[in-house]
């Protein structure tokens, strides 16, 4: 493998751009679903359509704040690098996995996807994480790291290509949705 075919590190962040996108391209969706309830009910087609403006506004704000988390879930950014995967863990602390330490990475869902990555040793990431740090609601296995992916950057196709780079064989890949 030369230098210029080794993986570089990659950062994947929350996309403002991608998220104002998403809502005003529901906006037009939400107007007209209004529209046939109206029409379907026999009032004016025009009634209540500032209820999806509100929608619209709210969800922009929203955006406009820092992502929140819930508990000690993990969020991003989330690093690439050639030696190891980082994400942002609890306590605002970066969590530390070497590739031969990750024995699971896989993406699941598709409206609300979600990076799953499960260490081979939890006493091997750095730092190593006491054991109800681990404890994430949400989880079905006990040392399982879920990173919402929600708005990633730059997207979640490209956190694919590179998982099945670094990691060859069953570690990486994508589970398929239901």
């Amino acid at each position: 493998m030369t230098a210029a075919d080794e993986p570089s590190t990659i950062e994947f962040r929350r996309s403002r751009r991608r998220q104002v996108a998403l809502l005003a391209a529901g906006l037009p969706t939400a107007v007209l679903v209004v529209a046939v309830v109206n029409l379907a009910t026999g009032d004016p087609w025009w009634d209540g359509l500032w209820i999806p403006g509100w929608i619209l506004a709210l969800g922009l704000l929203r955006g406009a704040a820092r992502p929140s988390s819930t508990g000690h879930q993990p969020r991003l950014p989330l690093r690439l690098t050639p030696d190891h995967l980082e994400v942002t863990g609890p306590g605002e602390r970066t969590l530390v996995i070497g590739w031969s330490n990750v024995a699971r990475a896989e993406i699941t869902g598709r409206l609300y996807p979600v990076l799953v990555v499960e260490p081979a040793d939890p006493d091997r990431t750095v730092p190593p994480l006491a054991r109800w740090e681990w404890a994430v609601a949400g989880q079905s296995r006990p040392y399982e790291i879920r990173v919402p992916l929600v708005y990633l950057s730059p997207g979640r196709d490209r956190l694919r290509r590179e998982l099945s780079h670094r990691l060859p064989g069953p570690a990486a890949g994508s589970r398929p949705t239901p």
